[in-house]
């Protein structure tokens, strides 16, 4: 069976869905779509409507780039109230030979979450450290191995109940069946997932629209997690206060002509506005940049100090991602807090190689290692789901130069 994976990360500025196929290890994208997003602030949901909406238009977006209906996803979860639990818990095997299987791997999941879930949270997934069979005999990989009894010793992680169950909620109605949760920071991870990081300990950063994520990992498990109210929309608010103007005006301007340093910025190069009196207003580059990166430096030297207090540890890396990572000259905006300590982490995928991807492909890099891990095979799509992408495949020229028809050429005329 293809193993086709959708996930939905649900921003408070876009909604981002993501399909891929993973094959011989690696993930392959086949589509990222992109769209606005209204009706949630500060992570609440305040209008179920307007999110609603943009999902639907997500799901009609890559539905018609593949010719099938998304119906089915991993539904990703934000960081903001986030718990995390050490847990150890052991079961017996039931079987009469004794082979550890996927369910087992369920119920031992499920038995090291017991007693961890508060009343106001719910369960958003448990992180193996180890896995031990015969009492004492660490593995990587349980299923098919023989003995009485399965151990582990994970990281249980919970949501707050109410932000998970509207979620869950509002996207089931636009027509997706969620059928896993995964916190955000876990893709954030795995998207820049390698042997190095997997031996080491530190730190991945998402600076996204209205948070900034820090969360600490060693050897590939998080062990600390801080979410602070500072993001891209920090910057676009203080433009507009600064300058008298409009918040969609101030937005534009820092698509448009913002750099995350005023350093290489040209005060010749300028936006013409009308301020909340009436005015025209010329907005330059330097001046609007120079709003920027001292939002920018405060954010960045807000998760500097945090680091620190998140862990006494000697840290191996700091990987710097999200949206905001996207803005022109971020890079150097980021050495003059880092210096070498940090840098940005870059998809490296054909189709989705905007930071702002990073938490929605992980998703799918982390969910495949589970089915993995569970000796599964899963898809989005029934066998006849993919004739009909098959069909659509065929009616494309092999000779387009869109992104479609190399996507649809790479998979189905080779």
């Amino acid at each position: 069976m293809r193993k086709i994976i959708s996930s939905i990360d649900i921003g408070s500025d876009y909604v981002k869905l993501v399909i891929g196929e993973s094959f011989e290890r690696r993930l392959h994208i086949l589509s990222a779509s992109k769209v606005p997003c209204y009706g949630i602030e500060n992570g609440k949901i305040i209008d179920e409507n307007s999110v609603k909406e943009s999902i639907k238009k997500a799901i009609d977006e890559a539905s018609n780039v593949l010719g099938v209906k998304i119906e089915k996803c991993i539904l990703g979860l934000n960081m903001a109230g986030a718990k995390l639990y050490k847990s150890a818990s052991a079961i017996k095997i039931k079987a009469e030979n004794h082979t550890i299987s996927g369910n087992d791997i369920n119920d031992i999941f499920m038995r090291c979450a017991d007693g961890k879930v508060i009343d106001d949270h719910v369960l958003a997934t448990v992180l193996p450290v180890e896995f031990t069979i015969d009492g004492d005999k660490v593995v990587s990989k349980p299923v098919g191995e023989v003995s009485n009894n399965l151990g582990l010793k994970g990281i249980v992680v919970t949501s707050p109940k109410d932000y998970v169950s509207s979620l869950l909620d509002i996207v089931n109605s636009a027509g997706l069946k969620v059928v896993d949760v995964v916190p955000n920071a876990i893709g954030d991870y795995y998207s820049f997932k390698t042997v190095s990081l997997s031996e080491s300990l530190g730190v991945i950063v998402n600076l996204d629209y209205e948070t900034t994520n820090i969360s600490v990992f060693n050897r590939g498990i998080i062990t600390n997690t801080y979410t602070f109210p500072l993001g891209i929309k920090s910057i676009v608010s203080d433009i507009a206060y600064v300058n008298r103007i409009s918040f969609s005006d101030a937005e534009a301007i820092c698509k448009d002509i913002v750099l995350a340093t005023s350093r290489l910025s040209n005060p010749k190069e300028y936006r013409t506005v009308v301020d909340l009196d009436g005015r025209e207003l010329k907005i330059n580059q330097f001046d609007a940049s120079e709003v920027a990166a001292s939002r920018i430096r405060e954010i960045l030297n807000l998760v500097k100090k945090q680091i620190n207090i998140l862990t006494k540890k000697e840290i191996s890396y700091i990987i710097v991602s999200g949206g905001l990572t996207e803005l022109r000259d971020f890079s150097l905006a980021l050495d003059e807090v880092f210096g070498k300590e940090a840098q940005i982490g870059k998809l490296n995928l054909i189709g989705a190689r905007d930071n702002s991807f990073s938490s929605a492909v992980g998703i799918l890099k982390y969910f495949d290692e589970r089915l993995e891990l569970r000796g599964k095979t899963f898809s989005i799509f029934s066998n006849m789901d993919l004739e009909d992408m098959n069909d659509i495949g065929r009616e494309i020229s092999t000779n387009s130069n869109s992104l479609l028809g190399k996507v649809f050429g790479y998979f189905f005329d080779n």
